[in-house]
């Protein structure tokens, strides 16, 4: 089973994408420049189409995470995954600080700015992480 997720996401296995495609997992140092918000809810809505088995382009990108079904693991390792995508350091916990595409993709895009902290961060009491 997992073996399947990880070839559906790409991991382990060359997938074909052009440097700093949206499937891409190569650090910004191989490409022209750096990723921009854009690039990222492209790459985000892919993965989680990939996790929650729908089309990409049928992604919410303002429906929190926990809504397409993603565990506290898979939170985990999509950091890490954005973490080579981006090519810098993302908190293990950027999901739950920035619970949707677009909240984490701004960040993302802009790490060195103060983006404001959603009001519907993943609390582990509720259920939804």
């Amino acid at each position: 089973m997992l073996k399947k997720v990880l070839a559906k996401l790409g991991i382990g296995k060359a997938n074909g994408a052009k440097p700093g495609a949206a499937g891409s997992t190569l650090p910004t140092s191989a490409r022209s420049k750096p990723v921009n918000e854009l690039e990222i809810q492209q790459w985000l809505m892919t993965r989680i189409g990939a996790l929650a088995q729908i089309n990409p382009h049928d992604v919410d990108v303002n429906r929190p995470f926990a809504e397409f079904g993603m565990d506290s693991i898979q939170l985990f390792e999509l950091s890490g995954d954005l973490e080579k995508f981006v090519g810098y350091k993302v908190s293990e916990i950027a999901a739950w600080d920035f619970p949707t595409i677009v909240k984490l993709s701004r960040h993302l895009s802009n790490p060195g700015s103060e983006v404001s902290v959603s009001s519907t961060v993943m609390v582990p009491e509720e259920g939804n992480w």
